[in-house]
């Protein structure tokens, strides 16, 4: 409900979401641009080698709360739009016991347990989740196992806890598909297979000291062990030329140095690729602050001043397989031979990587109470990033970049009356490239987007400006009587520029691309929102607009777009739209309590039209609108026994979530693709119910 913010999946996956704030994305999928700083109990968990954020990771029962920053320095590297901290709940601030069944659509079946207890200075908490979901697409099946533990002890003004995170996720990811595919059918996908399978497990330990009534000093340590499996069936550019298999005319040749011979059975059937890899990484990190409220010269003040040392090193590891692609069951299945593709003159080898990333931060922050009314706030952050990377099979991937850069930020709050407050604010921030985009940063040298490193020219880090101002109140119906219900509301404008971002492009090489600095880019707009609480009646609903741009003028390669040059590029001049953000976007839902025992509620989420990648200049119609609506319901049985149910897309909507081009003619077999339009479809309509069981 909050406003700016929305939840897709341009993975095609719904357990693998995408967060997007103002523009901003923080997601699992690797190659996509992360714009959010995204911390669990104080531990950045944007992943170490691409920065992505793998939300499947997190048991949604073990979060107590989740805030969304705006754009702001001391959360250091990527929060370009802004940060996301997750609180976990503890034995502090849970009791009980609770368990919950879920089943519904797609052959869902989900169940969570949840315990926390406090004994004296001590306090246990615990938290799992299994989920098996089938999917409502072609080779969508998903299985999550989570778990959540937190051992805390406070006495004395100290507060200490141990903290474990464990994952275990499976994912088939159906991506986009042709369009005229999904007219066809609507949950059909192009090649597959599309699997991701996720491990992960985290040990954090937080700690804080009240020194005195106004000192007090928090710390942490981790480390995160994070491995990742990645199967992705794709076409390719090696052709047959019996008896052999070909590449740009000539022999393709295997790890062994073999000639592969054409297993297309004469050119009767279509070749592909199984391009696969593997990522292995481990992070340990620590941080320290310390906050003084101390007044100054009578006035309230607080001061916080801090550090942090992140160290990270990945092994990863890639190569492509030669196979044939059929059409069946409403998609493009491969089926692998035994043969691993060796040409590095052509891109296509097995890639073995060593990355490590070293961020080190250093920031301090004061809040003012200049008068009764007027708040000042202050602060910078340093970074610095060292990152290098050791190619195995490739000298093009050995090499070490470092940046550094100071991030300053100043703001006020002024109180116009008790229930209104203006806020404005300016803020600049920092993302350095991902030892991934380092590693894909060649035009001569492309990879696989998502899968495979070549070369590591130098990438310039993004640097970010943001101001934002706005009013915020609350207790607006006061004046006519408690029976109105309460309401909070807020509004509010907000301007981002991005100096050297860095996107994926694609490249001219069938499959490939690489990343790119483009320039200057602009996301501006504003934010508009309101909840009301009566006695039976809850409502909240909120608009954003968000105008997205280039500010710079280049060549975009988009070899897909059917206005592409002979090159195979399309021009992005001042002023043309970034792809996949919607300009307006629009949310509302209502709850009422029929009874005391019994809820209902409805919710609504819309938005416009949005760019497809690689059709900046608008060669194909672009991603349509769409309105959404979802119900809600639960009955508390009695105090231990409630059950609930919700519906989704309730009127089975065929939209769109964003979208792509893709090669036109690819296969023999199948539909005939003559539309390079390629989306990701929404969901259609699903219900699901459950019970919860607290004691």
């Amino acid at each position: 409900s909050a406003p700016g913010v929305t939840v897709g999946n341009v993975s095609g996956n719904e357990f693998e979401p995408d967060l997007f704030y103002r523009g901003f994305d923080a997601t699992a999928v690797t190659g996509t641009p992360q714009g959010l700083a995204v911390y669990q109990n104080g531990t950045r968990i944007n992943e170490a080698f691409g920065d992505v954020v793998n939300w499947d990771l997190i048991p949604a029962n073990a979060i107590d709360k989740t805030t969304i920053v705006a754009a702001n320095p001391i959360f250091g590297l990527n929060a370009l739009g802004g940060a996301v901290t997750v609180t976990m709940k503890n034995g502090f601030t849970w009791q009980g016991f609770e368990a919950d069944f879920e089943g519904g659509s797609f052959y869902r079946a989900q169940e969570q347990i949840q315990f926390g207890k406090q004994v004296g200075s001590w306090s246990v908490y615990m938290a799992a989740n299994q989920i098996n979901d089938g999917g409502w697409r072609v080779a969508e099946a998903s299985q999550l196992t989570n778990f959540y533990g937190d051992v805390g002890y406070k006495a004395n003004g100290f507060e200490s806890h141990l903290q474990l995170t464990a994952a275990n996720t499976q994912f088939g990811v159906a991506a986009y598909t042709p369009i005229q595919q999904l007219q066809t059918n609507w949950g059909s996908v192009y090649t597959i297979p599309q699997t991701t399978d996720n491990q992960m497990a985290m040990l954090q330990w937080t700690g804080a000291y009240a020194y005195s009534p106004t000192l007090n000093f928090q710390a942490g340590a981790y480390f995160r062990q994070f491995n990742q499996q990645h199967v992705d069936g794709n076409g390719t550019d090696v052709t047959p030329c019996p008896p052999y298999s070909c590449l740009n005319g000539s022999p393709v040749h295997d790890t062994t140095g073999g000639i592969i011979p054409d297993i297309s059975q004469g050119g009767t059937l279509d070749l592909g690729e199984d391009d696969d890899n593997q990522t292995q990484s481990r992070s340990v990190g620590v941080s320290g602050q310390v906050v003084d409220t101390d007044k100054v010269f009578g006035h309230d003040n607080t001061l916080t001043a801090g550090a942090s040392l992140d160290y990270g090193w990945t092994h990863y590891t890639g190569n492509s397989t030669l196979g044939t692609i059929a059409f069946t069951n409403n998609s493009y299945p491969l089926t692998a031979s035994p043969y691993i593709i060796d040409e590095p003159d052509s891109f296509l080898n097995p890639i073995d990587v060593k990355a490590n990333n070293t961020y080190v931060g250093v920031y301090a922050l004061d809040t003012f109470n200049a008068t009764d009314r007027l708040t000042l706030t202050g602060g910078a952050r340093f970074n610095f990033a060292g990152i290098s990377l050791e190619g195995t099979n490739d000298a093009l991937l050995s090499g070490y970049s470092d940046y550094f850069h100071l991030n300053p930020t100043a703001g006020l709050t002024y109180k116009i009356t008790p229930d209104i407050n203006f806020y404005a604010g300016y803020a600049m921030t920092n993302r350095t490239p991902t030892p991934l985009e380092l590693g894909c940063a060649s035009a001569t040298d492309p990879c696989i987007i998502d899968n495979f490193l070549s070369s590591d020219p130098p990438l310039k880090q993004v640097v970010g400006q943001t101001f934002e101002l706005g009013f915020r109140g609350q207790n607006a119906l006061a004046a006519l009587g408690p029976q109105w219900g309460k309401l909070q509301w807020s509004a509010g404008l907000f301007r981002t520029t991005l100096a050297n971002d860095i996107l994926p492009v694609v490249s001219t090489f069938n499959g490939f691309g690489y990343y790119t600095n483009v320039g200057t880019t602009l996301r501006q707009g504003a934010e508009v929102g309101a909840q009301w609480t009566g006695d039976k009646w809850t409502a909240y609903a909120n608009y954003t607009y968000i105008d997205a741009i280039y500010l710079t003028t280049f060549e975009e390669p988009s070899p897909n777009n059917p206005l592409a040059d002979a090159n195979g590029n399309i021009p992005i001049t001042n002023g043309t739209q970034i792809a996949g953000i919607p300009k307006n976007t629009i949310k509302a839902g209502v709850d009422y309590a029929v009874t005391d025992k019994w809820k209902i509620g409805a919710d609504m989420v819309a938005a416009s039209g949005q760019v497809i990648f690689g059709n900046e200049n608008g060669a194909v119609p672009q991603v349509p609108g769409y309105t959404i609506f979802g119900l809600h319901t639960s009955y508390q049985y009695n105090k231990q026994v409630q059950l609930y149910g919700y519906a989704q897309n309730i009127f089975d909507q065929r939209y769109y979530t964003s979208g792509g081009l893709v090669q036109t003619g690819e296969f023999m077999t199948g539909p005939a693709i003559t539309n390079p339009q390629s989306f990701g479809p929404g969901k259609p309509f699903a219900i699901f119910g459950g019970v919860r069981i607290t004691m």
